[in-house]
């Protein structure tokens, strides 16, 4: 039950805000940063809970402030990595006094390739090479742990300059590098040559590198962008957040850096062997994924590496969140989640079945159709046609293909007249408020399709007349909005599988999706050249292949010639002309 509170938009006391059906938390950052601001959605429509929950971001912010603050405040009391590593440098090219030459002893060839590995190791922030030289540096300058990541990047960057400057040596382009006194107080930070006898010196980059952030810390300020940038679903979110909770779960929560390819095979392995009924209760989340496979049986049927490669998405879409942060290098993110195996799935055509001709005739034979016993006994025989999303949905997609989804939630502002033609306009609208927000599978979907002549027949404009006046109006308000992302269609999914088993014409994998197949299928077995090819491509919202020319430019066949091409889906074994309603030649009605 959702909170009678009136519908202002903003809570300004409780730093709430609303944005069509949901809540979500607004909070300014002070100081330097005035006029930046912390914005993230609170996953509510109901204000008491968006209050609650917004409090307790509240005590996180002010929580994080005052770390902060404390962190600003002890900044002037950080190691100097610059004095260590001017004596780091310095020990490479003169050699150390204990056994190890200086640097331009070596020959130029060998020099060149240590020159290499140098800057590959630095480009890669591997320590690898050097962690000898790191731990001995920080035992002896007690160099405390949050220091260390910023004192190992700067050996390798004091790795790479050595070797510059002993190449230089070498070809007697340099005579020395330092001198035997101190650089001057007021020198600036970094490996800078002290006299104009080393001018040709490359001076090394000065910045501390602040820590790498764990995987965790990146969690929220990932789902920021994932929401506001990409304009991910909530469902969509949802199944990366389960992602990053089972990869935390089985490789740690490191720094972002940290992670070796070796962490994501091990997760992708792990996947395997989760059982398919992973995630269907609530208590998975507390679970940990090794005591969940220990639990189930050893013939419980495993997730799909279909189900593995959505995982493997997801956390490739996190790792570059972490490149876009300067966390990881490019190199690092593609030795991570580059050319990992998966099982080859099904072909395409085989994943999904369609209806059969006899399912069909079935189907539209039963008491939906043909008279029901009432709007809560649809399947059983009477004198009741109900004209509602039960009765349309199924016949729009047998007549057009499309999506449930795209469907489910259309508004009179969908339904126009064109060139002399009805059709369907099936945009993606954000941020729309009491509107309604929908969301598309893919940016080919954005389409205006032609209205089936069966549809109208069928008395659909009158439908949409009486149900829906309003260009914001709902052409099937009797399935309410649900869920975070405010659908419509699961109402309809969860249905028609009820409705298939009482009719007895129930197989799994044939629903409403199936008849998108049946209609391309009837299509193209139809259409005789490549425009109606593109034409059905467009119907669906399929992708069109071709030149970039030919893709970038193309706004679309004319909304007359498609209607044409889509007049040629018929389905003899359906006979619904018992329905027919007199008058809907005139295809105005709506108007």
């Amino acid at each position: 039950m959702h909170s009678t509170v009136p519908p202002w938009s903003h809570h300004p006391a409780t730093h709430i805000e609303r944005r069509g059906c949901m809540y979500r938390y607004r909070r300014r950052l002070p100081g330097e940063t005035r006029g930046r601001e912390v914005v993230v959605s609170l996953c509510t429509r109901a204000f008491r809970e968006a209050e609650h929950r917004a409090a307790l971001l509240d005590r996180e912010f002010d929580r994080a402030l005052a770390r902060a603050r404390v962190d600003v405040a002890q900044a002037g009391k950080k190691t100097d990595l610059n004095a260590i590593l001017r004596g780091y440098l310095r020990g490479i090219l003169e050699g150390d006094g204990a056994g190890r030459p200086p640097l331009s002893m070596t020959s130029l060839r060998v020099l060149e390739h240590q020159l290499a590995k140098a800057r590959e190791a630095l480009a890669n922030r591997d320590f690898g090479p050097v962690v000898g030289d790191l731990n001995r540096l920080a035992a002896l300058h007690g160099v405390p742990a949050e220091d260390r990541f910023g004192l190992g990047i700067g050996v390798l960057e004091a790795r790479v300059h050595a070797h510059q400057a002993a190449i230089r040596q070498v070809i007697g382009d340099m005579p020395a590098v330092f001198t035997e006194r101190d650089e001057p107080a007021n020198a600036p930070a970094g490996l800078r040559p002290p006299s104009p006898s080393t001018e040709g010196v490359a001076p090394a980059p000065t910045p501390e590198p602040s820590p790498v952030p764990t995987a965790s810390a990146l969690v929220e300020p990932f789902f920021v962008r994932r929401e506001t940038i990409d304009r991910l679903s909530h469902h969509d979110m949802s199944q990366e957040r389960t992602t990053l909770r089972l990869f935390m779960d089985v490789c740690g929560d490191k720094p972002v850096n940290a992670y070796g390819r070796g962490d994501v095979t091990r997760f992708l392995d792990m996947l395997r062997q989760l059982p398919k009924t992973y995630g269907k209760s609530t208590k998975d989340r507390d679970r940990r994924a090794a005591d969940i496979i220990a639990a189930a049986p050893a013939d419980a049927p495993r997730l799909t590496d279909k189900t593995v490669k959505r995982h493997h998405t997801a956390l490739t879409q996190f790792l570059r969140f972490a490149v876009d942060g300067g966390h990881l290098t490019v190199a690092q993110h593609t030795e991570l989640t580059a050319k990992h195996r998966f099982r080859e799935e099904q072909k395409a055509r085989d994943q999904r079945d369609t209806w059969t001709p006899e399912e069909l005739r079935t189907l539209f034979r039963s008491p939906v159709w043909t008279g029901c016993a009432g709007p809560n006994r649809r399947s059983e025989p009477g004198s009741h046609i109900i004209r509602d999303a039960r009765f349309w949905l199924p016949i729009l997609a047998l007549y057009h293909g499309a999506r449930l989804e795209e469907f489910a939630d259309l508004y009179r502002r969908d339904v126009w007249h064109d060139e002399g033609t009805w059709a369907l306009r099936l945009v993606e609208t954000k941020d729309n408020g009491e509107a309604g927000d929908r969301s598309l599978k893919s940016e080919a979907a954005t389409r205006v399709i032609p209205l089936h002549a069966e549809l109208i027949r069928l008395g659909f404009l009158a439908y949409v007349a009486k149900t829906a006046p309003n260009p914001n109006d709902p052409l099937f308000p009797d399935l309410a909005p649900q869920g975070k992302d405010c659908k419509r269609g699961p109402r309809i999914t969860r249905w028609f599988v009820e409705y298939r088993r009482a009719i007895k014409v129930f197989r799994p994998g044939v629903a409403m999706h199936a008849f998108r197949h049946n209609a391309i299928t009837r299509l193209r077995d139809t259409i005789t050249d490549h425009q109606q090819e593109r034409h059905v491509d467009f119907l669906m919202g399929h992708a069109r292949q071709g030149s970039e020319g030919a893709v970038r430019y193309d706004k679309g066949p004319g909304l007359k010639a498609v209607a044409a091409t889509l007049a040629l889906l018929s389905y003899p074994e359906v006979d619904l002309s018992g329905l027919h309603v007199a008058g809907e030649s005139d295809d105005r009605r709506a108007a």
